[in-house]
This record gives structure tokens, C-alpha cells and sequence, in this order.
């Protein structure tokens, strides 16, 4: 198993070489004021990849409120300015906010969708099964920021028409440590925004895969030999059923940065991905080039780990 990782691996640290080279040649021949020529920034390119390892990232100017237009009635929480300082000191600020979101919306994503394809594959028709199954087009058929403009419209305790006074709303974010409750009161609404999509897809690929295992050989044994149904899709056809989905939540990760890009701006959550808007207004090349960082890098952690979790339960894979 270690050695197909390590084979991975290179292949792994390439593409996000590569992606990373590709985003500094981009935004420093085009955007900037000391924008250089397209071949000057191949040139440097080199350099940039050093810096990075040594972790300088370089110094924002801390313009992030659409510069040159100031507009009085913009509420603070929608403000996705930042001080002047170094890019690094931001992520350090800023990046574990990202992961406290993406994390736990992939976390509940995966175990709504795979309570939903379990049941789904378990009782196929049931009135539950089609109306999760309605349910699912729904939100498969929804854009990223539907949800999340839908609750804050409607519902969060201080943006919505009809207030609930326990609906996570803009500007609600507090560390975890400095106020647990707050925090889970500001994250649950985020984490289920960013989790339901992914639910979706996770529900349709663990009823398609689970239905499918019902009809092996090895189910029919476990059957044969007096095994409980729920024994049955727990213990042999669930794991059996585990690396596609896993496969599935690796390649929707880039997906879920995305909506959280817009979960962050919604709800004024102060992660890295509510400074886009601002970065770009203000043409900030360190905070964009640091963003495609941050996703480079998670995306190919998360492939990574995949790969490890369809490793480990595949004999296919790992003997492949």
C-alpha cells in the first residue's frame, strides 16, 4: 500500500507545482502595478516557488473594499477588506476559518449522503426513498449560493423576514475558543449550506453502489448463513461500497471550495475565500496568488487521502 502512495505522491506534488507556476505567470503578467511581460514571469517563476517554500508570500496593500468607491450604507460584514500586512500572517489568521468550514461541511456531507443511499438502496420504494429522491434533484439541479441566499433572505435571526432567533446570520462568526456556542451557532447553517450539495451526490453514488453489492456473491452467502439485513449493508456491503464514494468526495472537494468561497461572503465568515471579491477589485497579487495556493493545496491533500482510503479497502487498488 506505502508503495503505490509513494508513487502517487510526485505525481500529486507536480500538479499543484504546476498549478501554483501557472497562477503566478497569469496574475503577475496582467495584473499589478509592477506587472511584468510574459516571459519575465516565467523567468521569475523559479524564484516564486522558492519563496513559497521559505513561506514568504509576499505584502498585501490591504485594499479590499473596492477601492476608489466608497459607499456609506455597505454594512461591515459584507466589507471584505483587510489590513496591510504580510500575506503570510493573513493565511495564518484566515486559512484554519477555511478549514473549520470545508471540513465539517465535507464531514456532514458524507454522512448525510451516505444515510441517504443507504436507505435509499435498503428500502427502494418507499414513499422516504422518493421523496429523498426528489429531494436530491433538487439540490443536485440548485447553484452553490442558493441555500445559503435562500436562509439568509428568509430566515437568519438578523438579515431574514421571518427572524429565527437560532438561524445562524452575517457577521455571527466567533472562534471556538473564545465562545463555543456562538461559534456553533454562527457554523451549523454554513456547514449544512456547504454539506447538502454534496450530500447529493454522495446519496446517488452510495444507493448506486449499495443496490449493486446487494447482488454479489458474497452478500448472498452472508445471507445464506442467517446475517441480519442491517449485518448485511453494514458490515459487508457498506465497505465494499466505500472506495467509489470516497473516489466521489475527492473529486467534488474543488466543488466545495467554491460554495465556500460563497458561504464566506454570505454569512461574513472571516475565512481566505471572502478576500476574492476585494483581491481582485483592488488587483492585490499576493492575496490571489495566496488563494490559489490554499486551493492547490487542499484539493491535492484531499486526493491524497483518498487515494490512502481506496488503498486501504481496495485489494484491487492496492494490488493493482
Amino acid at each position: 500500500m506505502y508503495h503505490l502512495l509513494a508513487r502517487r505522491l510526485p505525481a500529486l506534488v507536480l500538479t499543484a507545482i504546476i498549478s501554483i507556476s501557472i497562477g503566478h505567470v497569469l496574475f503577475t503578467s496582467h495584473t499589478g502595478v509592477d506587472q511584468m511581460t510574459f516571459g519575465a514571469a516565467i523567468v521569475d517563476t523559479p524564484g516564486h516557488l522558492l519563496d513559497i517554500a521559505r513561506g514568504e508570500l509576499g505584502v498585501t496593500n490591504g485594499e479590499g473594499c473596492n477601492p476608489g468607491r466608497k459607499r456609506k450604507a455597505d454594512p461591515v460584514m459584507l466589507c471584505t477588506g483587510w489590513g496591510t500586512g504580510t500575506v503570510a500572517a493573513m493565511m495564518r489568521a484566515r486559512v484554519p476559518v477555511d478549514l473549520q468550514l470545508i471540513i465539517g461541511g465535507v464531514l456532514l456531507g458524507t454522512l448525510l449522503g451516505v444515510a441517504a443511499g443507504r436507505w435509499c438502496a435498503m428500502y427502494p420504494r418507499t414513499r422516504i426513498t422518493r421523496a429523498l429522491h426528489v429531494t436530491i434533484a433538487f439540490l443536485l439541479s440548485c447553484p452553490p449560493y442558493f441555500l445559503a441566499f435562500a436562509v439568509l433572505v428568509f430566515f437568519s435571526w438578523n438579515s431574514g423576514t421571518y427572524k429565527l432567533p437560532f438561524v445562524s446570520g452575517q457577521g455571527d462568526y466567533r472562534p471556538f475558543g473564545e465562545d463555543p456556542a456562538a461559534f456553533l451557532k454562527a457554523m451549523w447553517v454554513p456547514w449544512l449550506c456547504c454539506a447538502l450539495p454534496m450530500a447529493a451526490f454522495v446519496s446517488r453514488i452510495a444507493e448506486a453502489s449499495l443496490s449493486e453489492a446487494l447482488h454479489e456473491d458474497f452478500i448472498r452467502t452472508a445471507r445464506a448463513k442467517g446475517v441480519g439485513e442491517r449485518n448485511v449493508l453494514n458490515r459487508h456491503a457498506l465497505p465494499f461500497s466505500s472506495p467509489p464514494i470516497a473516489g466521489l468526495i475527492g473529486v467534488n472537494v474543488s466543488t466545495m471550495l467554491i460554495t465556500a468561497a460563497a458561504i464566506e461572503y454570505g454569512f461574513g465568515i472571516p475565512g481566505m475565500f471572502v478576500t476574492i471579491r476585494g483581491a481582485i477589485y483592488s488587483r492585490d497579487v499576493p492575496v490571489l496568488e495566496a488563494l490559489i495556493l490554499e486551493g492547490v493545496i487542499l484539493i491535492v491533500i484531499a486526493n491524497f487521502l483518498v487515494d490512502a482510503f481506496q488503498t486501504r479497502l481496495d485489494p484491487r487498488i492496492r494490488h493493482g
